[in-house]
């Protein structure tokens, strides 16, 4: 609501264009401010283009059934009352957990550095293990040029490569990949960048950055967010159940059975 106030506010002491309808059912619109607050998948400048077309049929059809089912007045239903209101306090529950706790759960590096040292076994890499980088493309020629750029192996240019297609990086084990591309990555002396290869819907470059024989241990370089995001997960579970335990003891609840 602040939002929408705020905006109506500027526009009215400003000479800015009204904002720009995207679609219309009836006397309900989309605008492309409407549609900007929804979250929407990184990715291609086409998949982008088709995740928004996607939104905006989404939109008309949801506001389809939503008019139809108003006219019948099923907004009066009892049971639809009732998910409207559980779904508002658990609304508003998540808000004040993020208001209590939200900004009390991140790890500092003398933290971190503690946890990695007191559970270094956890770290430990049982097969041989490649770190990856995984690169995306719409086109074979696209990936194809690309592969001929991390051969040439031109700063400026992989740099380019890794800022547009680089799409994920994990720890890879045997079993974990596909059999076409298991030979590859797991033979006696697997390349540093593996051919294009097309698969599902898509091209892909996968770059080997670093290998990790047997009982070897991950360093703490690579596994420095995943400890962060543990201790986050800790922090979160501990100070939520001191939280709610501090609600019940100032509070009447009892359970019937």
């Amino acid at each position: 609501m602040w939002i929408l106030f705020s905006g109506l506010l500027v526009f009215s002491c400003s000479e800015k264009e009204p904002p720009r309808i995207l679609a219309r059912v009836n006397n309900s619109y989309l605008t492309e401010e409407n549609l900007s607050l929804i979250p929407t998948m990184t990715g291609t400048e086409s998949s982008l283009e088709t995740e928004r077309a996607k939104l905006i049929e989404n939109w008309v059809t949801t506001e389809l059934l939503y008019q139809e089912g108003m006219k019948q007045k099923l907004d009066k239903n009892p049971e639809v009352k009732n998910h409207l209101l559980q779904y508002q306090k658990q609304l508003i529950a998540n808000q004040y957990l993020q208001l209590e706790l939200g900004n009390q759960l991140s790890a500092d590096d003398e933290e971190i550095n503690e946890y990695y040292f007191q559970n270094r076994e956890q770290f430990r890499v049982a097969e041989l293990t490649h770190k990856v980088n995984v690169y995306t493309f719409e086109t074979e020629d696209a990936a194809q040029n690309a592969y001929q750029t991390f051969l040439r192996n031109n700063p400026g240019a992989v740099q380019e490569l890794k800022q547009n297609h680089l799409t994920l990086s994990r720890f890879v084990k045997e079993q974990t990949v596909i059999p076409d591309i298991r030979n590859l990555f797991f033979s006696g002396n697997p390349p540093k960048i593996l051919e294009p290869f097309f698969y599902k819907d898509a091209f892909f470059i996968f770059e080997i950055v670093e290998t990790f024989p047997p009982n070897s241990y991950l360093p703490i370089s690579e596994v420095r967010e995943d400890i962060r995001q543990e201790i986050g997960i800790k922090k979160y579970n501990q100070a939520y159940d001191a939280l709610i335990h501090k609600l019940r003891k100032k509070s009447h609840v009892e359970v019937l059975h």
